[in-house]
């Protein structure tokens, strides 16, 4: 029997701060305990610290620079297809609680159901505004739609309601809703849910509840101190200023309430978790459901003196990555670096799926063979930083215990992680990381044309640009989709007779 498929995606979670990848203040009892029992893979990695490029990675298995997904307001084409498509060709349920940041007329590529609409906006008003020529261009610098300022950190702080725990409440409601639906009244198909959450993403703001789960005193400093921006390399000098940091310094009391908000708000997000799995063991389905839990990128968390993302330093691409599935894989911990494209094919062979059923070119591989504690392959993993606070694409790829970032526009950075995770030392210039060098430099070589890349980035920009411009003009046809409960079957309707329509609704505990 095919197993039922539950995939949780947070964003903006680095790793580093879950008990699981050797944090040891955030308090998640649901994650602890899914990774106890769970499959942990300890080098998982973004394709790209930004939120649609990152999911679009995520869904077609593609690297983002592969498939146009170069911004934040970069449309994913209807005829790529994406796991959701590979699943409902193997005979899944599939539906979508929750963000996935679509860009373009397509809100569905592949599920058939949206529980949720987006939190983010569906067009191409994101498109950023300046050319790579432009990029370090601070006379009369404004922010741009869409780009986050370190001003939002200066907010950090109980609140008793955000739009994000709006908007998640709604997401976690409809997927539980969802979950009994199908015990109940499913057609017979194994479902593929997934249910994308929009926090911990900045601002670091939570309610009472979370905020009081930590006390000042438990914060915990920061790893690697602050980096004033004329010591940092020249890129991360320049995210001092996009980010607006300038003018909205971030002293020690504010990092510390920032801090303490993001855990607030993962340990929200772990009781989301929580109500998931509850509505599993409830609905009797947890026996024949892999949990798969993930997030879209990291946080640099004020690492460094740094904020957000857009950098490809561990915290902002390092994010967690937990297969919970004790009838099917037994507990245990996975080395080798991988990433968010692996989840394509490694859900098509869960779904019973192979290799010869992709109908395009994909750049992830099957994680089956390492949940099964076979043979598995190391194999160089690739992140991307393309437009957004940058003047050229930055290319990270790891390979083994090696990091390599590269760029026309910026230095070579080159770090050791088995021996400096916190990637303190730059051996670009060392003599001891030639060979390293030679052989990074070579696949970056060999994957990418950087030339044509920025050439095609800012063509594309410009259509976009051009295209967002006419299409505010006169009668605005918006592509946001706006979901409606499918109340008909499952509610009161045409004086159906009691008792026999509220046993409808029954489900009883398996265990009675």
């Amino acid at each position: 029997m095919k197993p039922n498929i539950l995939m949780i995606v947070v964003d903006q979670l680095t790793s580093f701060v879950l008990r699981s990848y050797g944090g040891g203040v955030c308090k998640t009892p649901h994650l602890d305990k899914l990774a106890e029992q769970g499959v942990v893979f300890e080098n998982m990695y973004c394709n790209y610290p930004l939120c649609s490029p990152s999911r679009a990675a995520l869904m077609t298995g593609r690297l983002p620079s592969r498939i146009g997904a170069y911004d934040n307001g970069a449309e994913l084409p209807a005829s790529m297809p994406t796991f959701a498509h590979y699943l409902r060709s193997q005979g899944y349920y599939t539906a979508i609680s929750g963000k996935m940041h679509f860009i373009g007329p397509d809100q569905f590529h592949g599920y058939e159901e949206r529980l949720t609409t987006e939190i983010y906006p569906a067009d191409f008003g994101w498109t950023p505004v300046t050319s790579y020529s432009e990029a370090d261009v601070d006379d009369e610098r404004r922010y741009a739609a869409g780009t986050s300022t370190t001003e939002t950190v200066r907010d950090s702080g109980p609140a008793a309601r955000t739009m994000q725990i709006d908007y998640d409440e709604e997401v976690c409601h409809r997927a539980v809703q969802e979950i009994f639906m199908q015990a109940r009244h499913g057609d017979g198909r194994p479902f593929a849910l997934t249910v994308s959450f929009t926090h911990p993403h900045d601002p670091y703001v939570t309610t009472r509840e979370y905020w009081n789960r930590y006390t000042e005193d438990e914060i915990d400093r920061p790893r690697v101190p602050f980096v004033g921006p004329s010591e940092r390399d020249p890129h991360s000098e320049a995210l001092f200023y996009h980010y607006g940091q300038d003018k909205a310094p971030i002293d020690d009391e504010t990092y510390k309430r920032a801090r303490r908000g993001y855990y607030g708000m993962i340990s929200y997000c772990d009781d989301l978790v929580g109500r998931l799995i509850s509505a599993l063991a409830d609905a009797g389905v947890d026996k024949n459901t892999v949990v798969i839990f993930t997030s879209d990128h990291g946080d640099m968390i004020g690492e460094r003196g740094m904020w957000f993302k857009k950098t490809l330093f561990e915290p902002a691409v390092a994010v967690p990555l937990l297969i919970w599935a004790p009838q099917m894989f037994e507990p245990g911990r996975v080395a080798s670096p991988v990433s968010l494209i692996d989840i394509l094919p490694t859900l098509n062979e869960l779904a019973g799926g192979s290799a010869a059923d992709l109908v395009t070119e994909i750049d992830g591989r099957s994680l089956l063979p390492a949940l099964l504690k076979r043979p598995f392959e190391n194999r160089p993993v690739f992140s991307e930083h393309i437009d957004g606070g940058t003047k050229a694409p930055r290319l990270m790829v790891r390979e083994g215990g090696w990091k390599l970032v590269h760029s026309r526009s910026y230095p070579t950075q080159l770090y050791n992680l088995a021996d400096d995770p916190l990637e303190l030392k730059d051996l670009s210039d060392d003599p001891s990381g030639a060979d390293a060098l030679a052989r990074l430099t070579k696949l970056i070589n060999d994957n990418y044309d950087l030339e044509r890349l920025e050439e095609e980035v800012e063509s594309d920009q410009r259509v976009r640009r051009f295209l967002d411009e006419a299409l505010s003009k006169g009668k605005v046809r918006a592509w946001d989709h706006l979901s409606q409960a499918q109340i008909d079957p499952w509610f009161v309707r045409k004086g159906d007779a009691f008792p026999h329509v509220e046993r409808r609704g029954y489900l009883r505990y398996s265990d009675e």
